[in-house]
């Protein structure tokens, strides 16, 4: 019987040492989470921004012990301070969160602004994809639909501008690629969509001279097609030669009359090509004048057999 008073005696120790603990860890986690909160906006008053994203980050782990005004601060200058400190990425992530929580504040448009801005920079240089440029304008169009008379609006809208710039530069160097591989006619299409989709964003005399450059040397690209197909006719050929069944003759005479097709196809693309070299040029003069471009235009065109 002493025995089992000593061990209830004995959990009943435990227990209240649990319970003690319990109380102390509660205790502690509610001053961490204001000592952490304080350290935050203290860094964040001092411009130490690395420190106050840390320190932000570090008080939002214990949430449930910070009111709902510091949380929602918290929030919103761990985005800032992930900005200023030019760690992109995770402002991203945490200016996302913010709008994601707070949608209708009155700081959510310049969150919108600072998330923007973020993906702008996030994104890489023109050689690469745009993804994140393209996430950029799409932000931005949300914001301006849902804040059209915000005080950031005309900051977003140069954001946009900024983006649609850069874009327009990741179509021209991919213009460029095919134009110095022999594509010519695949750089001419590329250009003619960098002058439809990005006015303004462009050098548009020069890149219409390119245009119609490409367009005029469409035989270059012509040529390379026709060099590819003609040397898959001659394989077709041969496989049609040893056929064998009739369903092996079938195939192979399908093969070579798609491909004797493609090298039609692309007779008929540079034609029309020239054709459309000729409109584009006519154009060109109405809109820029006899420039220095269209003299070179002009006497590239001779050179194609073109009347004056």
């Amino acid at each position: 019987m002493m025995g089992m008073k000593k061990g209830l005696s004995f959990l009943l120790l435990v227990f209240v040492f649990i319970a003690g603990c319990a109380k102390m860890t509660e205790e502690k986690r509610a001053r961490n989470a204001q000592e952490y909160y304080r350290e935050a906006v203290n860094a964040y008053a001092n411009k130490d921004y690395g420190d106050a994203a840390w320190s932000f980050n570090e008080a939002l782990k214990y949430m449930d012990y910070l009111t709902p005004e510091q949380i929602e601060n918290a929030k919103f200058l761990l985005g800032k301070s992930y900005y200023y400190d030019g760690n992109y990425v995770n402002a991203v992530v945490a200016l996302e969160d913010y709008i994601f929580y707070y949608p209708k504040l009155s700081r959510t448009e310049e969150a919108y602004y600072l998330l923007i801005d973020s993906y702008i920079k996030v994104s890489p240089d023109p050689y690469r994809d745009q993804e994140y440029t393209w996430k950029a304008i799409d932000k931005a169009k949300e914001f301006l639909s849902k804040f059209p008379k915000s005080s950031f609006a005309q900051k977003v809208q140069g954001l946009i501008d900024t983006a649609y710039r850069k874009i327009a530069q990741y179509e021209l160097n991919i213009a460029e690629f095919y134009e110095n591989y022999g594509y010519t006619y695949s750089a001419a299409l590329r250009y003619r969509e960098v002058l439809i989709n990005f006015p303004g964003q462009v050098n548009e005399p020069e890149v219409a001279y390119r245009y119609i450059m490409c367009l005029l040397t469409t035989d270059r690209q012509v040529n390379i097609e026709k060099e590819k197909m003609e040397s898959l006719i001659r394989e077709a050929k041969d496989k049609l030669e040893e056929a064998r069944s009739e369903e092996e003759k079938k195939a192979a005479q399908k093969r070579l009359s798609f491909l004797e097709s493609e090298v039609k196809r692309w007779e008929e693309i540079g034609k029309k090509a020239l054709e459309e070299a000729k409109e584009a040029l006519a154009k060109y003069r109405e809109v820029y004048g006899e420039t220095l471009y269209y003299r070179k235009l002009k006497e590239l065109a001779k050179e194609k057999g073109w009347k004056s």
